[in-house]
C-alpha cells in the first residue's frame, strides 16, 4: 500500500528523468530559473515525495446515480362503453321506472315470494348503478390523466429543447474561443518570423555600417598621417628635463593622441560587444501591416458614430412625463387614445404616400402602436377563449383539484429553481 502511495505522490513530485537532465546540462537556467541549484531542487522534491507518500490516497466516495423520474402512466382497465349509454342507464335506474321494473318482475320458480323477486331485481339494479359510477369515474380519470400526460410530455420536450440550445450555445462559445486562440497563435508565429527578418536586416545594416566605418577610418588615417606631415600629425616635440637629461616627448594634441576614444563604443563598432544597446533609436521598428491598421481603425469612434440627437434636457424623462399624464386614464380611455393616435398616423402615412414620400419613422411608430393595441387586447381574447373552452368541456366533478395552466407550471418551476439556488 505504501508503494502505491509513493507512485501516486510521484505524479506531482517526480524529479526530471534522464532526457530532461541531458537537456538541462546544456542550459539549465532555461528550465530551473536563475539563482537555483537543480540538484538541491531535486533533493527537495524527493524529500517532499517521501513525506507525501505517508499520506493515504483520497478515498473514492460512492455517489448514487440520479434516478430518472418515471412519467405518468395511462389509466388501465377503462370500460369501453360510450358515455351516452352509461348516462341513459343511470337516468333509468334513478327514475321511477326502476320501481316499475321491480314490481313487474315475473315469479319464476317454486316457493318464490314477491318480496324475494323484488329484492333480487333491486340488487341487480344497485350492482349496475355501482358499475356505472365506477365506469364514469374511470373514464373521467382517464381523460384527465391523458391531459396531464400531454402536459408533462410538452414540459419534457421543452426541457430537452432548452438543454440542447444551451449545449449548442456552449459548443459555439468553445468553438469561437478555439478559433480565436488559433488565429492568435498564427498571428504570433507570423509576427515572430517578421521580427526575425527585421532583426536580421537591422544586424546586416549594423555590420555594413561597421565595415564602412572601418574603411573610412583607414582612408582618413592615410590622409591625415603621411610621410610629409608625420611630425605635425604626431604633435610638436618638447624637451622634458629629467635626471638623466632632456628627453624629446610629443605633445598630446596630435591627430591620434588628441582623440576622445570610448572603449565600449569602439568595441561595439568593431563587433566586440555581445549585445546591442537598449537605446530608443536601436529598438525594433513599428511593424507595417496595412490590413491590421485598417482593421484596427474600423473600431475607432468616427464622427458619424456620434449620437444622432441631442441629450434630453434635465428634468422629467419622456416615460415619467407619460406616466404623469396618462396614469389616471381607464383602460377604455387608453384604448380610445391609442386608436386616435393610430388614425392620425394612418392619415399622415396616406399623405406621405400621395406626395410620393416615405417616412420610416412614421411607419415604425404605426407598427409599434398596433403591436401595443394587440398586446392590450390579447388578455381579453385569451380570457374569452378559455371561458368558451371551459363551457364546452363542462364543469369538473366536485372534489377534483383544479388543473394548473402552463404559465402556472412555468412559474412554479422558476420558484423551485430559485429556492434550490438559495
Amino acid at each position: 500500500m505504501s508503494h502505491r502511495r509513493a507512485v501516486y505522490a510521484a505524479r506531482f513530485l517526480r524529479p526530471p528523468g534522464w532526457i530532461k537532465r541531458l537537456i538541462l546540462r546544456e542550459k539549465p537556467r532555461d528550465l530551473t530559473g536563475p539563482y537555483e541549484n537543480p540538484v538541491r531542487r531535486w533533493v527537495r522534491l524527493r524529500e517532499k515525495a517521501a513525506q507525501f507518500s505517508e499520506l493515504p490516497p483520497p478515498r473514492k466516495v460512492p455517489v448514487a446515480k440520479p434516478t430518472r423520474r418515471k412519467p405518468l402512466q395511462a389509466v388501465e382497465g377503462v370500460p369501453k362503453v360510450s358515455p351516452e349509454a352509461l348516462q341513459l342507464r343511470l337516468e333509468f335506474l334513478l327514475s321511477d321506472k326502476a320501481v316499475l321494473q321491480q314490481e313487474s318482475e315475473p315469479l319464476i320458480g317454486e316457493g318464490v315470494s314477491p318480496f324475494m323477486v323484488e329484492r333480487n331485481c333491486w340488487d341487480r339494479q344497485m350492482r349496475d348503478l355501482r358499475r356505472i359510477y365506477r365506469a364514469q369515474y374511470l373514464q373521467k380519470l382517464a381523460e384527465v390523466t391523458e391531459e396531464e400526460r400531454k402536459l408533462e410530455a410538452e414540459i419534457h420536450r421543452r426541457t430537452i429543447q432548452e438543454r440542447k440550445r444551451r449545449k449548442q450555445a456552449h459548443l459555439h462559445r468553445v468553438g469561437e474561443d478555439m478559433k480565436r486562440r488559433a488565429i492568435l497563435k498564427d498571428r504570433k508565429r507570423i509576427e515572430a518570423k517578421v521580427n526575425e527578418a527585421l532583426e536580421m536586416t537591422r544586424r546586416s545594416k549594423i555590420k555594413r555600417r561597421q565595415i564602412y566605418w572601418l574603411r573610412r577610418m583607414e582612408n582618413m588615417s592615410k590622409l591625415i598621417i603621411s610621410a610629409d606631415n608625420l611630425d605635425e600629425a604626431m604633435g610638436p616635440h618638447t624637451n622634458v628635463p629629467t635626471r638623466t637629461g632632456d628627453v624629446s616627448v610629443s605633445a598630446a594634441s596630435g591627430a591620434l593622441l588628441s582623440r576622445n576614444v570610448s572603449i565600449p563604443l569602439l568595441l561595439r563598432q568593431l563587433g566586440g560587444a555581445k549585445e546591442f544597446p537598449q537605446q530608443r533609436s536601436r529598438r525594433m521598428p513599428i511593424l507595417e501591416n496595412t490590413q491590421r491598421e485598417i482593421l484596427e481603425s474600423s473600431y475607432d469612434l468616427l464622427p458619424e458614430d456620434a449620437d444622432r440627437f441631442e441629450p434630453d434636457p434635465p428634468g422629467q424623462t419622456a416615460s415619467e412625463r407619460a406616466t404623469e399624464l396618462y396614469s389616471g386614464f381607464s383602460e377604455k380611455e387608453k384604448l380610445a387614445l391609442l386608436d386616435q393616435k393610430i388614425q392620425m398616423l394612418h392619415r399622415k402615412a396616406e399623405l406621405d404616400e400621395a406626395a410620393n414620400k416615405k417616412d420610416n419613422i412614421t411607419i415604425r411608430l404605426l407598427d409599434e402602436l398596433k403591436a401595443a393595441k394587440y398586446a392590450a387586447q390579447e388578455g381579453a381574447v385569451q380570457k374569452s377563449m378559455k371561458e368558451a373552452a371551459r363551457a364546452s368541456r363542462g364543469e369538473d366533478p366536485p372534489g377534483l383539484p383544479r388543473r394548473k395552466t402552463l404559465e402556472e407550471l412555468a412559474w412554479s418551476e422558476e420558484n423551485e429553481k430559485k429556492g434550490d439556488k438559495s
